[in-house]
């Protein structure tokens, strides 16, 4: 890892589940075992659409990204 600095910040960018996002979200799971989970964070932002027609909250696309998310081995540490 880069040493000498308290925080490094990494954006992985994408869709969880697309093909083309894979190689990047083995590789930062990996960097949690190598580091040690007591030194990473993971922060999941997705989109929560509301739609004004209905008053609804839309978050089945987030409730499958996070499923998605731990089918490769990710899960909460909370």
């Amino acid at each position: 890892m880069a040493e000498g600095y308290d925080v490094i910040i990494v954006e992985t960018g994408g869709t969880v589940g697309d093909i083309e996002s894979q190689p990047f979200l083995e590789a930062i799971r990996q960097l949690r075992l190598e580091v040690g989970a007591q030194y990473t964070l993971f922060i999941h932002l997705t989109l929560v659409p509301y739609v004004v027609s209905s008053g609804e909250i839309k978050t089945k696309p987030t409730q499958h990204s996070v499923k998605e998310l731990r089918s490769i081995g990710f899960s909460r540490t909370f």
